[in-house]
C-alpha cells in the first residue's frame, strides 16, 4: 500500500512537472450595420483580409487555397483557407509554416469566420483555436499563453471592428490595382525589354 501512495504521488508530480502548453481560445462577435449577403461577399471574396482588416497590408495568393498575408509591422503569416462555405456563410482557415513571432506569438492556430441574419444587419462572428508560441514548459516571456491570447485577440477585434466600420484599406487597393495592372501590361513590358512587373 505504501509502494502504491508513493508511486502516485510521484506520477502526479511528473505530470505536473511536464505540463506544456493548453489550448487556448478567442470567440468574438460584433454587429454590422449591412446585410448578412453584402458582409458575407466581403467576407469570403479571395484574400479580401487585406481590404478591411487594420493590421493587414497586403494579401498575395500563393495558389488557389494558400495566401501570404504581410501585416502592418512588416511581418509576415501564411494561412490556408480550408474551407468557404456559402451556405453556412463561413471561412475557415489555418496558419501553417513557420509563424514569425513578431506577427502572432503561437506555434498553431485554426479559425473560422461566421457570418449570419441578425433583423436587416449582419452578425459575424469571429472564432480561433491556438496554441502559445513555446511548446515546453517554462516560456519565455512573450511566448506564454497570455501573450498568445492578448495577441489574437486583439487581432480578431480589429478585424471585426475593421469590417463594422466598413474599413476600405487604401494599402490593400492600391496594390490590387498595380497587380491587376501588371497582369494585363506584363507581356509588353517584357517584349519591351523591361522588368516592370516582372
Amino acid at each position: 500500500m505504501k509502494w502504491s501512495l508513493c508511486g502516485m504521488m510521484m506520477l502526479l508530480s511528473v505530470q505536473a512537472w511536464a505540463h506544456g502548453p493548453t489550448p487556448q481560445k478567442t470567440d468574438e462577435s460584433i454587429q454590422v450595420n449591412a446585410s448578412a449577403d453584402a458582409v458575407w461577399k466581403r467576407v469570403s471574396s479571395p484574400c479580401s483580409l487585406a481590404q478591411w482588416h487594420p493590421q493587414v497590408t497586403a494579401c498575395e495568393p500563393v495558389n488557389d487555397t494558400q495566401q501570404k498575408l504581410t501585416l502592418k509591422n512588416g511581418k509576415q503569416l501564411m494561412q490556408e483557407i480550408d474551407e468557404v462555405s456559402a451556405a453556412d456563410m463561413t471561412v475557415s482557415y489555418r496558419l501553417f509554416g513557420d509563424i514569425d513571432l513578431e506577427a502572432l506569438p503561437v506555434s498553431s492556430l485554426n479559425g473560422k469566420i461566421k457570418v449570419a441574419a441578425d433583423g436587416s444587419n449582419a452578425k459575424v462572428t469571429w472564432s480561433a483555436r491556438y496554441y502559445r508560441a513555446f511548446t515546453g514548459n517554462e516560456p519565455p516571456a512573450g511566448q506564454d499563453d497570455e501573450s498568445a491570447k492578448n495577441a489574437v485577440d486583439a487581432f480578431v477585434k480589429a478585424g471585426l471592428q475593421g469590417l463594422k466600420e466598413g474599413r476600405q484599406n487604401a494599402a490593400a487597393n492600391t496594390q490590387g490595382w498595380r497587380q491587376k495592372l501588371c497582369a494585363s501590361l506584363r507581356p509588353l513590358f517584357k517584349r519591351m525589354g523591361s522588368s516592370l512587373c516582372a
